[in-house]
């Protein structure tokens, strides 16, 4: 950086320090064109913005459409899945009851769910009420997911408790950040072990309902208020199509805890508003304590930014505390989460020392344009106003050049394959223990991955090479075909079935899975 750029930036520290530019910000109009400039270069068919500043919502407002091909526009009112966004309510939800003495921190796991076991029986005895929420446990990234998504499947969260044992963990625990949504089930559950009200009941009445937020559920949906929903959408081969089994459903979610709150983004400034006030409603009273505010938003567990975000946000410090991000964003405290859902986006940016909040949901999986939107507002409130954030994101999501191609299966000649053994050789039933039975079976003549609690996981097995399928889904939107590799023994017959994801960067991932072939003998 040249030594008149730094000039310039320690001036404008400097101002910033003293008061100087305390109102720099955005108006309604240039959000309006950041917004949409963002949907039509990064396929967004409509989204919901909101900010709050000092107490006051200064924008709230709907973009495009809710479902492509209708006419229904986008409002402050819409319903959004706000995917792990949802976290949060969780981590809420026990600092109440920490509150109220029910339960602590570093109470132990097993003192409130005996069922709790991880695949370690000390890490099961040490394991605490924040590790559950701090991403640490030592477990691979986004472990036993394939019991959550895709969506409907006939796993219970009594499953999930029982499949934890199963995990081998692949650092040391509270070594390393690893991201996990199974672990904030089980935290949802703590709050039906020490009080008898589910999670979804506790949310929706102790904080949904404290907020008087009438468009926003952790629980059932009453019908009345099952209209004016977005609808999901996903780009399948360059066409933007929706996700019909990701529409948000009147049922109560069994990632609920995780990521499975539905809510509107005038009801989601509501929350932003309470995170700010650390905890106080309207009226003055406490829903959790600042000391709660407080632990949420310290660090648990430690980050390490990237070059990009030292460059770009002159970011030194990133933690992760109660269900949130930390970072030091321009010399502020940045307090931060991300929804991710395939067909909806979603982000809560807090700049707690000017009482700013920003929310971002989309019905679409939209990175660069969340990322986009959440710059483009929060840092002319920083006095940063000569970025074009749309096209740096745009520049950033770019394939660099020379850079290979994706695989992708229309590059792959399916039917010229061999696996060098009679198709019956890999049909039969393979066991996994904490996933269940999933079928290898004929269909017309052509071997079929049938899974039995998860039904969307249904596709064909095109013979390649060397006992070795691709698994093409039938439904698309999944993205995530998978090769299925097969062990032979020495009589010739199948006896494991490893799966691998085609794309490293599918959202699916089946490295967990140890699927046995299954006999009566």
């Amino acid at each position: 950086m040249s030594h008149f750029r730094r000039t310039v930036r320690g001036l404008l520290v400097a101002a910033l320090v003293s008061g100087c530019v305390s109102q720099a910000r955005i108006s309604s109009n240039d959000i309006d064109t950041l917004v949409v400039k963002a949907m039509q270069e990064f396929s967004v068919p409509g989204a919901a913005i909101g900010v709050i500043k000092d107490g006051v919502v200064v924008h709230a407002a709907g973009y495009g459409v809710s479902e492509l091909g209708l006419p229904d526009p986008v409002n402050a009112q819409t319903m959004f899945r706000i995917a792990s966004t949802s976290k949060a309510f969780t981590a809420a939800s026990l600092a109440i009851l920490v509150d109220e003495g029910k339960l602590g921190w570093e109470d132990k796991v097993v003192d409130h769910i005996q069922e709790f076991a991880l695949y370690d029986p000390w890490v099961t005895k040490e394991f605490t009420v924040a590790d559950l929420l701090t991403h640490r446990s030592g477990l691979e990234g986004g472990a036993g997911d394939l019991m959550l998504w895709p969506k409907p499947n006939k796993f219970t969260r009594e499953d999930i408790i029982a499949a934890l044992q199963y995990f081998k963990p692949e650092s040391g625990f509270r070594t390393e950040y690893a991201y996990d949504n199974l672990l904030y089930i089980v935290a949802g559950e703590l709050v039906p072990a020490v009080t008898g009200q589910a999670w979804e009941e506790f949310v929706d009445e102790r904080i949904l309902g404290a907020l008087s937020a009438e468009r926003c559920f952790a629980g059932r949906i009453p019908l009345d208020q099952m209209q004016n929903l977005a609808a999901p959408h996903v780009v399948i081969e360059d066409t933007l199509q929706v996700v019909d089994r990701n529409r948000a459903r009147a049922n109560v979610d069994l990632a609920a805890a995780a990521g499975g709150v539905r809510c509107s983004l005038e009801d989601m400034l509501k929350w932003s508003q309470l995170q700010l006030r650390q905890g106080a409603l309207a009226d003055g009273t406490q829903l959790f304590s600042e000391e709660q505010s407080r632990i949420m938003w310290s660090a648990h567990t430690i980050l390490h930014p990237s070059a990009e975000q030292t460059e770009r946000d002159r970011t030194h410090f990133r933690a992760y505390g109660l269900a949130w991000r930390l970072a030091d964003v321009e010399g502020y405290k940045h307090v931060s989460h991300t929804g991710s859902y395939t067909g909806f986006h979603s982000s809560v940016v807090l700049v707690p020392e000017l009482d700013l909040g920003v929310v971002i949901m989309l019905n679409a999986s939209g990175n660069a344009a969340r990322a986009a939107i959440a710059q483009g507002i929060v840092k002319p409130y920083l006095g940063m106003h000569d970025v074009d954030w749309v096209e740096y994101f745009s520049r950033e999501q770019a394939p660099e050049q020379g850079a290979e191609p994706v695989e992708v299966p229309a590059e792959i000649d399916f039917r010229s394959g061999s696996v060098g053994a009679p198709l019956s050789t890999y049909a039969g039933l393979y066991r996994d223990p904490w996933f269940g039975n999933v079928s290898i079976e004929f269909i017309d003549g052509n071997l079929w991955f049938v899974s039995e609690k998860s039904e969307n996981m249904l596709g064909r097995l095109w013979p390649y090479a060397d006992h070795t399928f691709y698994a093409y889904w039938t439904d698309r939107t999944l993205e995530a075909d998978a090769w299925l590799s097969f062990e032979i023994d020495e009589d010739g017959q199948a006896q494991r079935m490893n799966v691998l994801q085609v794309s490293e960067e599918a959202d699916w991932d089946f490295t967990d899975l140890a699927l046995i072939r299954f006999t009566d003998e």
